[in-house]
């Protein structure tokens, strides 16, 4: 299949009488993305902006590695590359945010990996708004990591990504870079190695 065959909506199964909902063996959750917000700034307020990073960094690089691997052992693509383009789709479909890559390029022999996206209405930037100022670095933590956890998946070692810019920020879009942590400069990528030191 391609990756723009695959629809989520489809896929989902909800079961009224056992009160869960899921996507073939994955139990989701339907939650309210300000109640979510709340949640995240709390943690801001508590732990601070370095540990909350951190925190959702690992959360979503759980979960977009959770996602590879549920759609690499669920389904049959024509190639790799639909394999790896599903990724941003599914972003997409679970509301997180809408990605649309505009470059992808890897070699494994060569250990060479480049994905670069836009990226639209991003819950996380919408949500720290909501109780914050323009913030002086990107804030869709849970985003980079999802990005990080799926092409990690994928390439069989760690990628980083990071956004180089984001609406968290006031730029005008989120726009992303997924590559190998060698490649990134060492002082740019370490907050996010040391996010994801033990995964």
């Amino acid at each position: 299949m391609k990756a723009t065959d695959f629809n989520l909506s489809k896929e989902l199964n909800f079961n009224f009488e056992g009160g869960i909902t899921s996507f073939r063996d994955t139990r989701l959750l339907l939650l309210d993305s300000n109640a979510f917000g709340l949640l995240r700034q709390e943690m801001i307020n508590i732990l601070g902006i370095e540990r909350t990073r951190n925190l959702f960094i690992r959360f979503g690089y759980q979960q977009g590695y959770a996602d590879f691997m549920q759609l690499k052992l669920g389904y049959e693509f024509d190639n790799e590359l639909e394999l790896l383009s599903v990724g941003p789709l599914v972003h997409t479909w679970e509301g997180i945010v809408k990605a649309v890559p505009d470059e992808i390029y890897y070699d494994r022999n060569a250990g060479s990996f480049f994905l670069s996206a836009a990226c639209f209405n991003c819950y996380e930037a919408e949500q720290h708004l909501s109780f914050n100022e323009c913030a002086h670095d990107p804030v869709c933590w849970s985003m980079v990591g999802y990005a990080s956890g799926w092409c990690s998946g994928f390439f069989g070692s760690k990628v980083i990504a990071i956004e180089q810019s984001c609406v968290g920020k006031g730029d005008e879009c989120c726009y992303v870079h997924v590559k190998p942590a060698a490649t990134w400069e060492r002082e740019i990528v370490k907050p996010y190695l040391n996010a994801l030191a033990d995964l």
